[in-house]
């Protein structure tokens, strides 16, 4: 209940947009988070995270990384500069080898650009309209780790009937009864199913692939 208050309660309604998420912890408790808020222009940040870890000292680690970004935005709509504030921020309180990959999403929802900085996420999948596929890959290394590091940004645009998938490695690194790994391709495959569905759609797609492959297995 605790861990939930610090997930948004609503997604925000953007004209012309479709918006869904799905978070399904591991364990009771878990170090994967996102957050969505709106900067004083109309643009959008999404963040998509995830602390190396599991159970409680992962869910701390969250809250702590969560509060870091939403002060640093405050200040601050680049990506890039968010992310390296964060770092410098974390590093000394980061104990134990923890760490976090996180991906910053400035989202235009006027002409559809967005601009990106990715420390170690996994890259998210954007499926065009022509079944073509790319992925947003990482622009810097995870934070937590190392002080000062070089982290760059990338802008692309979106047109009207593209799709961006943003997922953590919950997803491509669960494993079936026969310890088979879900992996990258299987997912980008079942996104390749989902031409004609809305965001839910696409999510219970996915989530439902994972289900079937993952059988009985934790």
């Amino acid at each position: 209940e605790i861990q939930t208050t610090f997930l948004p309660d609503v997604i925000p309604a953007i004209l012309g947009w479709d918006l869904d998420i799905h978070w399904r912890p591991a364990r009771q408790v878990g170090g994967d988070f996102y957050d969505l808020f709106e900067f004083p222009d109309g643009k959008i940040g999404l963040i998509m995270a995830d602390v190396a870890d599991k159970g409680m000292p992962a869910a701390l680690f969250m809250v702590l990384t969560r509060t870091l970004i939403r002060a640093a935005a405050k200040d601050n709509t680049s990506p890039s500069e968010i992310l390296k504030q964060v770092n410098d921020l974390l590093v000394p309180d980061s104990k134990h080898g923890m760490f976090v990959t996180v991906l910053i999403a400035v989202i235009s929802p006027v002409d559809g650009s967005i601009t990106y900085a990715n420390a170690g996420h996994n890259p998210p999948i954007v499926h065009r309209t022509d079944n073509t596929q790319q992925e947003l890959m990482p622009t810097g290394m995870a934070l937590g780790i190392l002080d000062k590091i070089p982290i760059k940004e990338n802008t692309i645009t979106v047109n009207p009937g593209d799709r961006i998938i943003f997922y953590t490695d919950g997803v491509t690194e669960a494993f079936s009864m026969e310890d088979e790994m879900f992996g990258v391709e299987r997912l980008r495959s079942t996104i390749m199913t989902t031409k004609d569905l809305n965001a839910n759609g696409i999510l219970r797609t996915i989530e439902d692939a994972l289900s079937k492959f993952l059988g009985d297995a934790p």
